[in-house]
Parts: structure tokens; C-alpha cells; sequence
């Protein structure tokens, strides 16, 4: 079962592969044999054991996003990245998998004789003192030639060797000066110590970044010494977001340059927090560590007797695919409480429970599905559900079924206090189920880790955006989100897609200011699934991404709308030939504020059409991935690239059928490369959240629209620009009043209601073309 902390993929944006002359096969294998993946720069990269993964790249050399798939019992493992002077490796948080190579040659140590090297013997101890697994990493910080991991505790049988990567608590290294860092995995009080699982307590990141070694020596990693990385924000209430310890990791560079990176990326952590150990200030080279942490207005709260408790809700993975399934409580409320056991029927009995806060204790005779509908069967608004055994346990006892109230866990000790006051107190509940504020922080430190661990951020410090979510009218929007952050030299980035309740919004969000982060963004509706337990119809949501990277180097103020109608189709990349081939990439999903999404035909309800023409004789023709190389004729041609959608799913009532025709003159081009003078408009509609204009007492709708070539493209002037507006869904058409207004032209539309369809058609004075119908293209109430 996938998590809802499994990352997804940014669209990305990037050349195309040639796809072979004059075709553009389906996304499944073609007569010919040729096959595409769901993206241009996407591969498959299986690590074994069942661990998979996909690397999408941003372009053909370009950055690239890295995703785990589930595997075959349906969880998702986390990552963990390290990338060395010779290539990035990943492997997963919770398996025995060695790392494979995602670029670059095998990452290796340099093998010397025994004679010439030493025996570390290499331990971890956990936060609770108990014996703990651990991920440790060696690196030479002189002359960045060794580079070794080994988990731990590993096979205690293992001969001790020189190689890169084993599952041994022992590895051979020259005598010199290394970084000796480690992952320290603690584990739930009632988990064996090293077992290595989905769920975990907390990681630390403990060690010496410098340390000599000239003999052989015992390593020890001890979690304990290890200080929490807090965060508190001075305007506003804030916690870990569920899944929000989104990575911990360092780079450690020698002195001749060479750099080594380890990132963690925990699939499910119980604390909700990071733990590092201070260190000296390094003297060689350069270390420096990352923390990414999430934060926004706590998702619940519960006090008694105006002491403050500490519930979690379960994690909903097990319970539900979709978000949108999984129960939360919003507002403010007193329950009574009420003591219901193991909630089996005999502590239930007939019991009316009719909007009361219900406390179990958690059962391995029944799962907490189980009770929490029996709970709910009687009447509780909501359950919480204490452990039977010390420490924190999120185990539900079984999956595959839903749940229908609230369902939250306690620790024992904090649980037999509610069980106390049952019956005699109330206890005061606040939910915030979307909150208005985010807080996406990537927290770094360099040359050393400070002993102080706590931050404290005021609104003033950082960098604000207000994030503008738009929908579809008169559906139940529902959403999902990732951000990227690309690091100076990172070539992969790995992010959580959260789901983002609340339907259409805007939220404000505040990061570090740092020019050297680049921050991609995507935007999922409907919400994605992070589960696959109870089936549902095929859907391909619309998956919007930022155009391009962007930085937030002061303190700045900046709004990011998505969503925004009209949603028509456009280059992914430009359209350029070199030669006879031309590179085609369309997205179908392109937003009016130039957000980008593929769009394919899919079982769901979407189909699309890309054709590519020459002189009227077709060259390329797909209703798969509408991206690829066709081959053209030599010499002059008239050349038509014309793209189709049909949307007719059911969370589509906007968009609901695209057609776009571009029509330009080209000719072989030798060995240069040259942008096909492509027109491209940008509407400009004011539309509210819904993608509504509002036009009271039928006063005409107007907005503008740019028309320019491709970035790059010989630039004639455009010389003819006609609009037409249908009301209904295209059957019948009426001519816009179409003026120019400066470098963009204004359009008057005739009176009408409901959802409006557009017609634009545009040409320049060099013979280029653009004809784009959008049905449904936004609605006037």
C-alpha cells in the first residue's frame, strides 16, 4: 500500500528522444518494436528485492525527480540518495537492497592491500539506548577517493572488505582522514531494535565529520548524543505536518573538491522529528548539513483539564486511497469522554455513545479499523486509541477497511488520563484540516552542526508567496501538491505530494531565502491516490508544474496561481528541426498562467490526438504521448501540427474538448537548429477560485489575449486575429469584438451565460498560423 508520503514526479519540462523516422509510436510497444515510457526522460531503474524506481529527468542532461513505486505488498519504501565523485546511487530506508547507479560510473573505494589498511568494527545505539540499525558512511576527505556504506548490524559473519557497499559492521580503509557519519534508525519501544520497517521512531544523524584513522578502531553512532531540530514560528501555531520531516542529510567535500552527499528520506516517522549531533568545525575541505521540515497549523489538538495532550491520527495509508476518504475533525468542540474498552461488543454493549469522544485501548485481537467503527457504530464523533504496551505504536492491526469517524492514537500514559476522566470531564478538541499557512523550510548549516538546534523563524526573515489554487465549477475539487528543491550541483530531487484539503483556496507560504535553491512546484487534481486497496475507476488527473525553477533570494513577495482557465494545449518544449527531423513535445494541460501537465488517452476518459503534416501528407500520428521526432521532407514544406482533446471525465467540466492547429513554412535546415515559428496565445481572463467571471445584469465579458512566436523563433508581426464565442459547447458561434491594446488585443464578448466556448484564429505576415477551440473554456454567472 503506498504511502501518502510516497513523492511523485514534477512534470517536467525537456528535449525529446528521437523516436524513430516518421512515427510516434503508442505508449505500449509498436509493430516496430519501439517503445516509450510515460515521460521522454523517464527510466525504470529496479534495485531488487522487489524495490523499484523512476528517474524523470528535466531534460535530456538536465535535473532530474526520483520516485519509489510500490511494491508488490503495495508499501512504498523510503529513499535514501548519495552521490559521490563518481556517480548517485539510491537505495531504500527499510530493505537489505545495495544501491543502484542512477548516473555516472560505480561508485567504488579504492582497493589497497590489507597491509595497507585498518579494520573499523562499526555500531549504532538508538535514542532509547537499545542496540539500533544504522546507515554509515565513510569518506576521505583529503583525497575523496574512498567512499564506503555499510549497514549495520549486518551479517557479523561478513568477511571485512574494502568494497564500497555491504551489509557487514565491519570495513577496511586506508590510514587517513575520513568523515565517519551514520543514519541512526531508532524504533518504537515495542519494535525490535533493528528491525528495519516501513514505521520508525526518529533518525538521527550522528558522527564525526572529521576524524583521523590510523589504526583499527570501534566506531560507535550513538543516537543519544544526538540534539532534536525544533522550528518555531513567531506569527503563527504550527506542527510537523503529517509526513512534513520530509529529509535529513550532508555533503562532505574533500580538499581537492571531490564531494559526497547522503540524504534520507523516511517513509513514516512517529516523531515527526529530525535529531543530529553537534560537532567541531571541520579544518579540511567542506561539510555542511540539510534539514527539510514542513510546518502548518496543527491538524488536531486535544487537552484535558486544560493540559495539553499528544494525539496523532493514524497513519490513513492503511485505511483509504484518497484523502478525500479519510475522516479529520475541523473546528473547535468539548466531547465527553467516554471509556470503551477494547471497543469489542461486550465493552461496547448497547451503549449510546451519540457525540462523544470514545477511548480504546489498542488489541492485537481486533484491528483499529474494527474499532473505530464499532465506536462509530454507536454514536462517538471520534476515537483515540491508546497503546497496550509502552511507547508510540500506529500499527492498524489489519487494512482494507474504511473508517467513518476521527481516529486517533495516544500514548498509554497520556490514554489511562482520558480513561480516567471519563465519564465526569469533557475534553476540548481543535482541528484545522486545511490550513491557511505553510511553512516549507530547508534548514542548512555549514562547516559544522551547532549545538543549538532550535530555530526561530519571524514572517519578516522569510520568503513569502501566496499560492493560488484554482478549480473547476460545480465539482468537488480535490487536490494534491509537491515542491522541489534543487540544491547547488544536485541533479535529483525527491519530494512528498501532500494532499491539499479545502477545495479552490489560497494559502500563504513562507520559505528561507537562498539564491542558490531552485524550487520546482506541481499541482495534482483531482487529489492522487497513496493507496490502492479499494478499487476504483481509471482517472488521469490533470498534474500542472511550474514552467521553470525558481529562486527566492530575499525576503520577497511573490503570488503563484494554478488552475487558472482557460486550459488549452501548448508546447511542452519548443518545436525546433535540425535537418528533416522536427521535435515535437505537446502537453495538453497548459494553464493560463503557463503551468504545464501531459495528457494522453487513458482508460479514464481522456483522449488525444496528435498528427504532424507535411504538404498535406501525414508524418507522424499518435493518441499516445504526444511527444516525439517525425521526419520531414527534404527541402520546402508546408507543415501542420495539430493537437486534440477530449476530457470526458467525470471531474472535467471545464476544457472539456481542445483543438489546436499550428501551420508554419519550413525547410531543411542542414546541421543547425531551428525554433519553428509556432504562435502561442496567453489568455488573460479574470476569474475567480471556480473559474467563474461574473457578469452581473448581462454586462459583456472582456479580457485580453498575447499572441507571440515560440522563445527563440523568427518573429513576424501578427497581422489578422479573429474570437468567436459559443454558448453552447460549440454547436453555434458568435463573432468577439476583437481590438488591439498595445502589444496584446482586447476581446469583447457577445452576452451570454454559462459555460463559454472560444474559437481563436491568428496569423502573422510570414504565413504562420494558429487556430485553438477550447469548449468550456470558463463560465460567465
Amino acid at each position: 500500500m503506498p504511502s501518502h508520503r510516497t513523492p511523485v514526479l514534477v512534470t517536467v519540462l525537456g528535449l525529446l528522444v528521437g523516436l524513430g523516422p516518421g512515427v510516434m509510436p503508442p505508449a505500449d510497444a509498436d509493430d516496430t518494436g519501439i517503445e516509450t515510457a510515460p515521460h521522454p526522460h523517464q527510466r525504470v531503474v529496479p534495485l531488487g528485492n522487489d524495490d523499484t524506481v523512476t528517474v524523470t529527468r528535466t531534460s535530456a542532461d538536465g535535473p532530474a525527480v526520483v520516485r519509489a513505486l510500490p511494491r508488490s505488498t503495495g508499501a512504498t519504501p523510503g529513499l535514501i540518495l548519495t552521490s559521490g565523485p563518481t556517480g548517485t546511487s539510491v537505495t531504500t530506508t527499510d530493505s537489505d537492497v545495495a544501491p543502484a547507479l542512477l548516473n555516472g560510473a560505480a561508485p567504488g573505494v579504492t582497493t589497497r592491500s590489507a597491509t595497507e589498511s585498518v579494520e573499523l568494527q562499526l555500531a549504532a545505539i538508538g535514542r532509547d539506548g537499545r542496540e539500533a540499525s544504522a546507515l554509515v558512511m565513510l569518506f576521505d576527505v583529503r583525497t575523496g577517493q574512498v567512499q564506503a556504506s555499510r549497514r549495520i548490524p549486518g551479517d557479523a559473519d561478513a568477511e571485512c572488505t574494502t568494497d564500497s557497499w555491504d551489509e557487514s559492521p565491519c570495513v577496511r580503509v586506508p590510514p587517513g582522514t575520513y568523515s565517519a557519519m551514520a543514519f541512526v534508525t531508532t524504533m518504537p519501544l515495542d519494535r525490535p531494535s533493528t528491525v528495519r520497517a516501513r514505521t520508525v521512531q526518529s533518525i538521527s544523524l550522528v558522527g564525526d565529520p572529521e576524524t583521523v584513522i590510523t589504526r583499527d578502531r570501534h566506531l560507535d553512532f550513538d543516537a543519544r548524543l544526538a540534539e532534536p531540530i525544533t522550528v518555531h514560528t513567531r506569527a503563527h501555531r504550527t506542527s510537523v505536518t503529517p509526513g512534513g520531516a520530509m529529509a535529513i542529510g550532508y555533503t562532505r567535500t574533500a580538499a581537492n573538491g571531490q564531494a559526497f552527499t547522503a540524504q534520507v528520506r523516511p517513509t513514516s516517522l512517529l516523531d515527526e522529528t529530525f535529531y543530529a549531533q553537534p560537532t567541531d568545525r571541520v579544518r579540511t575541505g567542506g561539510f555542511s548539513t540539510l534539514t527539510r521540515l514542513r510546518l502548518e497549523a496543527p491538524d488536531i489538538e486535544l487537552s484535558l483539564d486544560g493540559t495539553a495532550l499528544d494525539p496523532a491520527y493514524y497513519d490513513p495509508v492503511w485505511f483509504s486511497d484518497f484523502a478525500s476518504d479519510w475522516p479529520m475533525f475541523d473546528g473547535t468542540a468539548r466531547l465527553p469522554i467516554a471509556d470503551i474498552g477494547t471497543a469489542s461488543a461486550e465493552d461496547i454493549g448497547d451503549r449510546d455513545l451519540g457525540g462523544m469522544l470514545a477511548v480504546a485501548e489498542r488489541s492485537d485481537a481486533v484491528s483499529v479499523a474494527e474499532q473505530s467503527n464499532a465506536a462509530a457504530a454507536a454514536g462517538a464523533a471520534m476515537i483515540v486509541i491508546h497503546n497496550d504496551g509502552p511507547g508510540d505504536n500506529d500499527d492498524p492491526n489489519g487494512t482494507g477497511t474504511k473508517v467513518t469517524i476521527p481516529t486517533l492514537r495516544i500514548s498509554r500514559a497520556e490514554g489511562l488520563r482520558l480513561v480516567a476522566a471519563a465519564g465526569r470531564e469533557r475534553a476540548l478538541v481543535r482541528g484545522e484540516t486545511a490550513s491557511p499557512y505553510l511553512y516549507d523550510l530547508v534548514i542548512t548549516e555549514e562547516d559544522r552542526v551547532p549545538s543549538d538546534l532550535t530555530y526561530v523563524y519571524r514572517t519578516g526573515q522569510l520568503a513569502v508567496q501566496r499560492h493560488v489554487i484554482h478549480g473547476q465549477p460545480g465539482t468537488d475539487d480535490t487536490f494534491s501538491e509537491a515542491a522541489y528543491p534543487f540544491r547547488p550541483g544536485d541533479e535529483f530531487a525527491i519530494s512528498t505530494m501532500f494532499p491539499m484539503r479545502g477545495g479552490p483556496r489560497e494559502r500563504t507560504e513562507y520559505r528561507l531565502p537562498d539564491p542558490r535553491t531552485r524550487w520546482g512546484y506541481a499541482v495534482a487534481t483531482p487529489g492522487l491516490k497513496y493507496n490502492t486497496q479499494f478499487p476504483q475507476e481509471p482517472v488521469l488527473p490533470m498534474t500542472l508544474s511550474a514552467p521553470r525553477l525558481r529562486t527566492y533570494p530575499t525576503p520577497q513577495r511573490s503570488t503563484r496561481p494554478v488552475g487558472v482557465a482557460p486550459i488549452t494545449a501548448g508546447p511542452t518544449v519548443p518545436v525546433q528541426r535540425s535537418g528533416d527531423r522536427l521535435r515535437v513535445a505537446i502537453s495538453g494541460f497548459v494553464d493560463a498562467e503557463g503551468n504545464h501537465g501531459q495528457a494522453y488517452t487513458h482508460d479514464g476518459g481522456m483522449a488525444t490526438r496528435l498528427r504532424v503534416t507535411a504538404d498535406d501528407t501525414v508524418v507522424a500520428d499518435t493518441t499516445a504521448l504526444p511527444s516525439g521526432v517525425a521526419t520531414l521532407p527534404t527541402g520546402r514544406s508546408r507543415v501542420e501540427i495539430s493537437f486534440t482533446t477530449d476530457n470526458a471525465q467525470p471531474w472535467a467540466s471545464l476544457s472539456t474538448h481542445t483543438a489546436t492547429r499550428w501551420a508554419f513554412d519550413s525547410t531543411t535546415t542542414g546541421d543547425s537548429v531551428v525554433i519553428a515559428p509556432l504562435i502561442i496565445a496567453d489568455y488573460d481572463v479574470d476569474v475567480d477560485l471556480h473559474n467563474r467571471v461574473r457578469a452581473p445584469g448581462q454586462r459583456p465579458v472582456e479580457f485580453t489575449v498575447g499572441l507571440a512566436h515560440q522563445d527563440g523563433a523568427a518573429d513576424a508581426p501578427v497581422t489578422e486575429v479573429r474570437m468567436a464565442a459559443s454558448f453552447d459547447d460549440g454547436t453555434t458561434w458568435q463573432d468577439a469584438a476583437v481590438t488591439r491594446r498595445g502589444d496584446r488585443y482586447r476581446v469583447v464578448l457577445p452576452p451570454g451565460q454559462g459555460p463559454v466556448s472560444l474559437r481563436l484564429w491568428a496569423a502573422d505576415g510570414a504565413g504562420s498560423e494558429l487556430e485553438q477551440t477550447v469548449v468550456r473554456a470558463f463560465v460567465i454567472t
